[in-house]
Parts: C-alpha cells; sequence; structure tokens
C-alpha cells in the first residue's frame, strides 16, 4: 500500500527537522490545519477549495509533489453546507420579536452641500474680485 500525502508531507517535514509551528510561520497556515492535513482529515476546513489550497501551499514549502492529490480533489464535495460550524451554532426559527435588522442608508445629502456651498463661495469671491477692479477699488 502506498503512503498517503499527509504522511509524506510529515515525513518530508521531519526529515527537515521543521515542527509544525515552524511551517506555520513561514506558510502562514495555522499549525492544527497543517497537522489535520498531516492526518488526512479535511472535514475542518471550510470547502475543498480551501483543502486544495492549504495542501498545496505546504507540498510547495516542503518540496513534495501533491499535484496528483490535488486534480483528485476537484470537483469533490465532501463537506457539505451542515459541515459548517457558523450555521450548526445559529438560532433556528423566527428572529425575536425585539430583533432589529438593520436598515439600509441612504445616501447622505451633506457633501452635495458642502460642494455647493464652495462653489457658491468661490463664485462670491469671483465676482467680489472682478467689480472691484472693475471700480478701480484695488
Amino acid at each position: 500500500m502506498s503512503e498517503s500525502i499527509g504522511a509524506r508531507l510529515r515525513n518530508a517535514r521531519l526529515a527537515k527537522g521543521l515542527t509544525l509551528e515552524d511551517v506555520a510561520q513561514t506558510t502562514c497556515i495555522r499549525p492544527e490545519k497543517l497537522a489535520a492535513i498531516e492526518a488526512d482529515d479535511y472535514s475542518g476546513f471550510p470547502s475543498m477549495a480551501y483543502s486544495r489550497g492549504f495542501l498545496t501551499m505546504y507540498g510547495k514549502h516542503l518540496g513534495v509533489d501533491v499535484s496528483s492529490e490535488t486534480r483528485s480533489m476537484e470537483g469533490h464535495s465532501a463537506i457539505h453546507v451542515k459541515d459548517y460550524q457558523y450555521l450548526k451554532n445559529a438560532q433556528h426559527g423566527p428572529l425575536p420579536e425585539d430583533a432589529v435588522a438593520p436598515r439600509e442608508r441612504s445616501p447622505s445629502i451633506v457633501p452635495l452641500l458642502v460642494f455647493g456651498g464652495i462653489i457658491l463661495l468661490a463664485s462670491l469671491i469671483g465676482w467680489v474680485l472682478l467689480n472691484v477692479r472693475r471700480l478701480g477699488l484695488g
């Protein structure tokens, strides 16, 4: 039986003398996600796209070819909506009566008024300057 991709990655990491924390610091993948990849357990990832991406990054970092495994994950839908943690913790049923839905904000008229005021003020200053020169007061 051939070695799983997780075992190959773990063996490559150990052969380089790296800890999960070392790899996590370099790849910006959390150590628990790296441990899950090494255990071939992708159930904790939000989607298979994340699994493929992290597996690819981890493989590149260690110099292990993971392309056949990532190709086999394409189109794979082992993780379903019911697996998302935030949905598991969501309240079921109607919202309580005291819950208020956020209102959409309408565009503010204040910037338009400020801009109009600036244009009006500039026009007034221009008119005064032209009249001062015309009357010979300046």
